[in-house]
Order: C-alpha cells, then structure tokens, then sequence
C-alpha cells in the first residue's frame, strides 16, 4: 500500500444559492460577490437553508440543528442574518417555518 492510499484528498464543498455562496467549513459567506461578516451561528443558518432549500424548515427543527435552547432564538436569528442579506432572501410559511427565496437571491 502506497503512502497516498491513507490520505484523504481536501474538498471544500461550497453551497450556492444565486448570488449567495456559502463554505461552511470555513464559516464564510458571499452575497453579490462581497464576503459578508456573520457568526458561525448565523453561518449555520444560512447553510441549512440552502442545504433544504427544496422545503420549508420548521423552527424547531432550525433550533435542533443549530443547537439554540428555544425555538424562538430562530426568531431573532433569522432578523440578524435578514440585516446582512436583506429581508429577502428567505420567506415565512405561516405556522410552518421558513423557505429560502431563491428568485431574490439571482444574481
């Protein structure tokens, strides 16, 4: 067996979404070209809902995958990220959760 054969070769996996491109494992984020400063919490987020963009994503469900305490921090969440990205780029399904808008994020 060769030394190669044990290494693992890097891929870095981006997450696009129009003009929203997201590398999660470096907790980075691209709006328009522009890197844009978010936490890795809000990181999460935003990958998520690119990740399930096919779906509406339930509160609790966005909590437990982002490990918050209460549901409602998805609330105050969402509110922070919508500053950097516009209150666009994702859609409130009544008594259900969110969706990404993928029409405002063209390019």
């Amino acid at each position: 067996m060769s030394p190669d054969t044990n290494k693992r070769a890097h891929v870095e996996v981006l997450l696009e979404a129009g003009a929203l491109i997201v590398e999660p494992a470096a907790y980075r984020v691209w709006f328009g070209g522009n890197e844009v400063a978010l936490t890795s919490t809000q990181v999460e987020l935003v990958a998520l809902l690119i990740a399930n963009r096919d779906r509406v994503v339930a509160r609790e469900e966005i909590a437990r995958s982002l490990g918050l305490r209460h549901a409602r921090s998805v609330d105050v969440l969402l509110t922070t990220v919508r500053h950097s990205l516009g209150r666009n780029f994702v859609r409130n399904v009544r008594s259900r959760g969110w969706i990404l808008d993928e029409a405002s994020l063209a390019a």
